[in-house]
């Protein structure tokens, strides 16, 4: 995305590794008020190159990316890294999430500030928390852009 376009208001992706993960997102969402879309793909697509992660990102142009962490975290994290260093992830918010944060930072070595989410409902509170953050950045890039 270059610095003169703007994401599409009210869309969500996410980068996972199970459906069950979708069907919890998209719960938050509709909690949250129902105004955001998710659009999804399974992380590992984007890893093995079946799903190209610039393409998918200027097709659906998402404000908010949301990147679930699994094993082999080592890797995972490498991949991610790529990911979220991208020129594509410009303007857009981010949220990370796992479900083990204690063993994913060991891993990489600091503090991945991934949400560690296994369902529950004070997770459930963080992840809405997190990406309404993340969704007021995005605007805020917005109104930037738009300000030039």
């Amino acid at each position: 995305m270059s610095s003169s376009q703007k994401t599409t208001d009210g869309v969500v992706a996410l980068f996972n590794t199970s459906d069950d993960t979708v069907d919890m997102i998209q719960a938050v969402l509709t909690e949250a008020g129902g105004t955001q879309n998710l659009v999804w793909c399974h992380f590992a697509d984007l890893k093995t190159g079946v799903v190209d992660f610039a393409k998918y990102l200027s097709k659906y142009n998402p404000e908010v990316v949301i990147c679930n962490i699994s094993p082999p975290y080592d890797e995972n994290w490498k991949f991610f890294k790529t990911m979220r260093d991208s020129d594509a992830m410009k303007g857009r918010g981010l949220v990370l999430t796992t479900t083990n944060k204690a063993r994913l930072d060991e891993v990489v070595g600091t503090n991945s500030r991934a949400l560690e989410v296994v369902g529950q409902p004070k997770d459930l509170h963080w992840l809405q928390v997190a990406i309404a953050a993340e969704t007021r950045r995005a605007h805020e890039v917005r109104l930037t852009l738009a300000s030039r």
